[in-house]
């Protein structure tokens, strides 16, 4: 059978305190920030099935990175996540190559582009991608430390701008006009708020700046959002299923107290490539233009549904996230299905049968799309 395992908590400090109780166990009292499932060597997930993994291991003791392209994560965000952006494949392959050089600084997690998707489980917001430049200056214009930056955006110079408002000196008070600046240019009450938002947790931080140059995005429950690499954004706050290649490579440049390599990030922005916010229907998949995975929800909520067969020859995994999901492969008696609870997952390499799935719930399914014949 399929191997079974459960997600790998991280307890960042963005995250909601016990937000993600119902899928990592239990309450914990200490904010839950990501569950992950995959072989990431960060945090791998404990294979739960005896029969696959009698000792208690981890997915990555039985496939690598080759075998488990997609990292899956439950994400909940109390707070904003830094302003970041991830490198495409070639940057990342050659910081990677530079950095084993002995003395050389460690930048990258992993030599693999990050690109990734969000599924809003529930009301989600983030800033993702470019603000039009007309808005982005008619906001920044109302800060007056920030006239340098400003005139470089009139002169379409997006890099220089940016490095322009992170050399800024009277960042503090140049941060506290910002949620004023936004409400002048007109923006939404909830864009306002997610300013209110920033501001007041990230007092002072170069990055608040940064997010007016950026779109405001606010999901609706399953709504999605594709975030290629190379495209700039901060999660702000909501539960999401997120999808992404396994890499855990995070390139930031404000709203964080982490490391923060600005030239590397700026060398890995894409002023061209956008995000893409699509809406899933039940049971279809979700594919990106140019994703390497798809994603498709199935709700078993509204009442007994025929079993989803999910063909072999890609990666696979079925996550639970609402009531109980069945999963089984397609030429076995029905008495042979596993049943997944909420937070576990079931997972198919490559060459493992097709697969039959149901459930009572809500359960996400993740395919590779580099599908070999």
């Amino acid at each position: 059978m399929a191997s079974i395992v459960r997600g790998s908590v991280k307890d960042y400090d963005w995250g909601i305190v016990d937000g993600l109780a119902a899928w990592c166990g239990g309450p914990t009292g200490r904010p839950q920030a990501e569950l992950w499932f995959g072989v990431h060597p960060a945090s791998p997930s404990p294979v739960v099935d005896e029969h696959r993994n009698p000792t208690g291991g981890h997915l990555a003791d039985l496939y690598g990175v080759d075998q488990v392209p997609l990292l899956v994560k439950l994400l909940a965000a109390a707070q904003p996540l830094s302003v970041q952006v991830h490198p495409r494949a070639a940057l990342a392959a050659q910081s990677w190559l530079a950095q084993q050089e002995p003395g050389s600084q460690q930048i990258l997690a992993d030599s693999y582009e990050k690109t990734e998707l969000i599924v809003a489980l529930e009301p989600f917001e983030a800033f993702v991608g470019w603000r039009s430049l007309p808005k982005t200056i008619e906001i920044l214009a109302d800060v007056p430390a920030a006239a340098a930056a400003v005139e470089y955006l009139r002169a379409g110079q997006v890099i220089a701008a940016i490095r322009a408002l992170l050399a800024m000196e009277d960042v503090d008070s140049a941060v506290r006009l910002l949620p004023a600046a936004v409400r002048a240019a007109g923006m939404p009450a909830d864009e306002c708020a997610a300013y209110d938002m920033v501001v007041s947790t990230y007092p002072g931080d170069r990055g608040a700046l940064l997010t007016a140059m950026l779109q405001y995005v606010a999901l609706e429950t399953g709504s999605a959002i594709y975030v290629p690499a190379g495209v700039p954004h901060s999660y702000i706050r909501g539960l999401g299923l997120e999808v992404m290649t396994t890499s855990d490579n995070v390139l930031r440049l404000g709203l964080t107290a982490k490391p923060m390599f600005i030239d590397e990030a700026l060398d890995a922005l894409d002023l061209t490539a956008e995000p893409q916010v699509m809406t899933l229907n039940v049971g279809d998949a979700i594919t990106p233009a140019g994703a390497p995975f798809a994603v498709t929800l199935l709700d078993g909520r509204a009442g007994e549904q025929s079993p989803e067969r999910i063909e072999s020859g890609r990666y696979r995994l079925v996550l639970s996230i609402e009531g109980s999901t069945s999963v089984r492969f397609a030429d076995d008696e029905p008495a042979h299905a596993v049943v997944l609870d909420p937070g576990s997952a079931a997972v198919l390499a490559v060459d493992e049968p097709a697969l039959l799935v149901s459930t009572t719930g809500l359960a996400a399914l993740v395919e590779d799309r580099n599908i070999t014949s």
